[in-house]
């Protein structure tokens, strides 16, 4: 049921997400998919949460990027997770982060994410106390016209509302188009 509940989502992401309401339309608009795996948790190898479980999950992602200054952008972006391991379930959220362009004003090249945000998780990770998480980010990519690759750290916690509260990290690889 859940990996129903979960394929649906991904599958209706990239078609509910234009819908939403945007007051600005200086923005683009774009769409990613992407591998993640456990990285850097507490006391396991890589690839690992708590207990030695194996976590990996394909992720989708709907892009709107606003430019702010002349080397930074804004992002928004609602997310949805198939997980496959330690066990089936899914993950919706939003994240907000600053997209920054080092090397070029165009938004094209190198740049590097930096935000934070919020998630509902259906796992029962034994490393946090509910369900619902908030988020830091930071990563790097490249973007070539309309096309990007990134590399992205993500640390999920519960910010001390429930106990246990140790992170379950993860690095996230993606591809995406903006349309």
């Amino acid at each position: 049921m859940q990996r129903t509940v979960c394929c649906l989502l991904v599958l209706l992401l990239p078609f509910l997400c234009p819908l939403l309401p945007i007051t600005s339309h200086a923005g683009e608009q774009g769409l990613t998919v992407g591998y993640g795996f456990a990285e850097l948790n507490s006391h396991v190898a890589g690839g690992e949460v708590e207990g030695g479980k194996n976590y990996d999950f394909f992720q989708v992602t709907y892009i709107y990027e606003i430019p702010h200054w002349k080397k930074v952008s804004f992002v928004v972006e609602p997310f949805a997770a198939c997980i496959n391991r330690p066990e089936s379930g899914v993950d919706g959220g939003l994240d907000l982060h600053f997209r920054w362009y080092p090397l070029n004003q165009e938004r094209s090249g190198l740049f590097v994410n930096l935000g934070a945000g919020v998630s509902y998780t259906s796992i029962a990770f034994q490393e946090q106390g509910t369900h619902f998480l908030g988020v830091l980010l930071g990563g790097i990519g490249y973007r070539y016209e309309r096309f990007f690759i990134e590399d992205r750290f993500r640390h999920y916690s519960n910010g001390h509302s429930a106990y246990p509260n140790r992170s379950v990290n993860a690095d996230i690889v993606s591809v995406g188009m903006y349309f």
